[in-house]
């Protein structure tokens, strides 16, 4: 945890945050709504887009900024290394804490952290041929054209002519590098939705997103705005999504083609709207709504992966004298005293995690890794 204070003389580009923060907060919200209804509010189906799916590409995307931002004059490779093993082996010990499994046997050797961690030595490895925004967005047009090139081929064979959870070449590719016993559910669902196969898909949101970066690098080093170059790029992708969609269907799960498109172009899109009314508009951060949004997103790798270890420790350790958990302990109480228990108990969360993000922002600590 590093202090780092923020001064009127900075020139870090807030609205990075705030993006942040906003993904942050829908993501700590949404994912915390107990099962057993609002389905709308939860992943999608096969073939399909909530906006529950939008959380993960979004916080790639703007990761991918964070980097173009960070690197902007250049980088130190002992640190990275170091940073990506790091990412492994929290992401190894953070897949047993949230699936509570503790047998090396099983444990899983892919995950959000290790995604992490391959995405970054790779964008910087294409940013080092890459040198501006369109070289880096045709390389990610060019993944995505391989990508969905290979799911339709090697899918011919499935039903419709299309992956399908049990004709897939995810669940394929991922259980002979891995083996079954080492990817998602034990390679029982058919895909690994953080396998080999999405880090090449999701390796088009993290460079769309250093695209962004490098347009807000460059644009503020000779006083130009951005928003309009950013809202502009997120809505050719979105443009693209849909025409994309018609052949290949928005899957997050195997995350096609349409589904990068579609995620990375909204989120450079409400960048470049935040850009706008915040960094260009030079507006104050101690206005309560951005404060708040400040708060989440400066820490927002504590906070996205922190409610998931909490929502693990809630379901599995059981509350003092009961047979109970906590989890169905604070779910049954709040059936007790609203109609609405499931909405509440994401609330409850949410307020918890609020509150931590308030401390420390106040105190100006921020986890980085």
């Amino acid at each position: 945890m590093e202090q780092n204070p923020n001064t009127k003389k900075s020139r870090r580009i807030h609205s990075l945050d705030l993006t942040r923060g906003i993904i942050i907060i829908l993501s700590v919200y949404l994912s915390n709504i107990p099962y057993g209804g609002y389905e709308n509010l939860r992943h999608g189906a096969w073939y399909n887009i909530t906006i529950l799916d939008y959380i993960l590409p979004a916080f790639i995307t703007v990761f991918g900024t964070g980097m173009a931002i960070a690197y902007h004059r250049g980088v130190s490779w002992p640190k990275l290394i170091k940073r990506t093993i790091r990412l492994i082996i929290y992401g190894l010990i953070f897949n047993m804490i949230v699936q509570w499994n503790f047998n090396l046997e099983t444990l899983r050797y892919t995950g959000v952290l290790q995604l992490y961690a391959a995405l970054g030595i790779l964008a910087v490895l294409i940013s080092l041929v890459a040198k501006t925004w369109k070289s880096l967005s045709l390389i990610a047009f060019l993944i995505l054209i391989l990508h969905g090139s290979y799911l339709l081929a090697a899918s011919s064979s499935c039903e419709q002519s299309l992956p399908q959870p049990d004709c897939n070449p995810s669940g394929i590719i991922d259980s002979k590098v891995f083996s079954t016993d080492h990817i998602y559910h034990q390679g029982e669902s058919g895909y690994d939705p953080e396998g080999i196969l999405t880090i090449m898909a999701s390796l088009a949101n993290v460079l769309f997103g250093f695209a962004a970066g490098s347009i807000l690098m460059k644009n503020r080093e000779i006083g130009k705005n951005s928003w309009k170059a950013l809202v502009l790029l997120g809505i050719v992708l979105i443009g693209g999504s849909h025409l994309v969609d018609i052949i290949l269907p928005f899957n997050k799960k195997i995350w096609t083609p349409s589904f990068a498109l579609l995620t990375a172009g909204t989120t450079i899109s409400i960048l470049g709207i935040v850009h706008l009314l915040i960094d260009q508009k030079n507006k104050t951060l101690n206005n309560p709504l951005v404060y708040f949004l400040n708060a989440f997103g400066r820490n927002s790798f504590l906070i996205y992966f922190g409610k998931f270890i909490l929502f693990s420790l809630l379901i599995h350790i059981k509350f003092p004298g009961q047979d109970q958990t906590f989890s169905q302990v604070l779910l049954k109480w709040l059936e007790g005293i609203t109609a609405y228990p499931q909405l509440a108990y994401a609330g409850f969360i949410f307020l918890v995690w609020t509150i931590i993000a308030l401390i420390l922002h106040k105190k100006n600590w921020y986890l980085k890794v």
